[in-house]
């Protein structure tokens, strides 16, 4: 094994950047942010690029591109065994959709020009995610160029993952049974919280959303001679809004969607909040005095990843300040987004919330709730002995550490098609999405250090899946 780090080494600063360099060029956009993705073709160069650099690479495998009607496309790959490997197949996932532009990229930097500076990769769907299809291959490419046995390896790389990855669960029905029983599922879109180990993924929250408009006039009125009579729309929004939320704490007042507490996961929140320590409150740009809603490391990991949390995204039927004028406003619109911890039925926490918003609506007001999105979080299941072991192994031969855990705030829906799909199949949530990385935001980029580190560890637990099957 020790050949492997100066291969992989080489390759990120050779071919494997080059690649992914050629990947920032492509304005890959999802198709939310680009309507006409297929006359624009974008999405589709992106898995072709990607199917033809593998190929290169690995004659003996198989690299086909799968199309739905309706649907933008996704790339399956199948790596024969080398070296009479009999193993389970090493399964991985990630995609070739990025997000939009943005605007406020620093000086010389850009959403499609990749630029290499002070060890980053700057340039759009860099860290989010198109490295991962490169790392993965680097990964095999290296124990092949180096002689050690591995099991078969197995890939789908979808291209709207941006948007709730409508169609994956479709497409995995396809490619699966040619997969097998895969040893472990590489989830490769996840997040760190420094770059001096391996970081795991836990859990996910899941989420509820949804447009709430309050109706109070059909027509504006003056609010000179109506104001005092008429009920405020605004009004009656806020004291729904208090039935779901209070805003003393930010803590969500629907029972339905609070979990029981993770004393599973207790251990591991708290060797969390040892490590991170006060850095998990302060990595945020508060305004002015702003005071975070936790000072203990360990509540602001709860708060952020197994309590409810409720968010207000957007809002229609106010003005510009510039363009107010003397009138009570016929509605009020919010959309709500709930993040919805682990283990809890998102169905029915949004019933409870529309029964809460709909039931006795002050001033008999009209509220519609439309637009309605719910999709459980996810508890990872516990690893299989041998790769907990393979993991701490690899990350303290790379990193000099073991691998620490995780829990996350934000939401992948996709999660549970992996699970019902490879039901026996333990997960490898990992990536490289930290603060720094800025993904969907000005100046994403990739810690060229920290890839070739992850890609190493990636070999050796693919090196280690047992002989045999299980």
């Amino acid at each position: 094994m020790d050949r492997i780090s100066e291969i992989i080494e080489a390759s990120w600063q050779g071919e494997t950047l080059e690649a992914l360099k050629a990947f920032v060029r492509l304005p890959a956009k999802n198709r939310v942010f680009d309507p006409d993705w297929e006359k624009n073709g974008w999405l589709v160069l992106a898995v072709e690029d990607a199917a033809r650099w593998g190929r290169q690479r690995f004659p003996k495998g198989r690299f086909e591109i799968l199309y739905r009607p309706g649907l933008t496309p996704v790339l399956v790959f199948d790596l024969p065994a080398e070296g009479g490997h009999t193993g389970r197949p090493a399964f991985f996932y990630g995609h070739f959709d990025k997000q939009p532009e943005t605007e406020g990229w620093a000086e010389g930097l850009g959403p499609w020009e990749p630029v290499v500076r002070n060890g980053r990769l700057y340039g759009r769907g860099t860290s989010d995610d198109g490295y991962s299809y490169y790392a993965a291959l680097t990964a095999v490419a290296a124990l092949d160029r180096a002689g050690i046995a591995r099991p078969r390896v197995v890939g789908l790389y979808e291209t709207n993952e941006e948007s709730g990855s409508a169609g994956l669960a479709e497409y995995l029905q396809d490619a699966a049974p040619a997969m097998g029983e895969p040893a472990f599922l590489g989830i490769l879109d996840l997040g760190v919280r420094d770059y001096e180990r391996v970081w795991l993924t836990q859990s996910l929250r899941g989420v509820v959303s949804f447009e709430l408009k309050v109706d109070v006039l059909d027509t504006p009125v003056h609010s000179g001679v109506a104001g005092g009579l008429v009920p405020s729309s605004f009004d009656v929004m806020r004291q729904l809004l208090d039935r779901l939320s209070d805003p003393a704490t930010g803590r969500v007042l629907v029972p339905e969607c609070w979990p029981e507490y993770p004393k599973d996961h207790e251990a591991a929140v708290e060797r969390l909040a040892e490590l991170l320590g006060d850095s998990v409150l302060g990595e945020y740009d508060y305004a002015g005095g702003t005071q975070p809603r936790a000072t203990d490391p360990k509540e602001a990991i709860l708060r952020t990843s197994w309590e409810p949390n409720l968010s207000f995204l957007a809002a229609s039927g106010l003005p510009k300040p510039e363009e107010a004028s003397a009138l009570i406003r016929p509605s009020t619109a919010l959309v709500l987004s709930f993040r919805i911890p682990p283990r809890v039925d998102t169905a029915r926490a949004f019933e409870a919330i529309r029964r809460t918003l709909t039931t006795d609506v002050p001033s008999g007001a009209r509220v519609t709730i439309s637009d309605v999105r719910y999709e459980d979080g996810f508890d990872a299941p516990k690893l299989d002995p041998w790769l907990r072991k393979s993991l701490n192994e690899a990350s303290r031969i790379v990193f000099g550490r073991e691998t620490m855990t995780l829990f996350e705030g934000a939401s992948i829906g996709t999660l549970k098609d992996f699970a019902e799909t490879f039901p026996t199949s333990p997960f490898l949530n990992t990536g490289v999405l930290g603060a720094r990385e800025n993904a969907h935001a000005p100046n994403e980029s990739l810690s060229l250090d920290y890839v070739t580190k992850l890609t190493e560890v990636i070999a050796r637990v693919v090196a280690s899946i047992p002989q045999g099957g299980r």
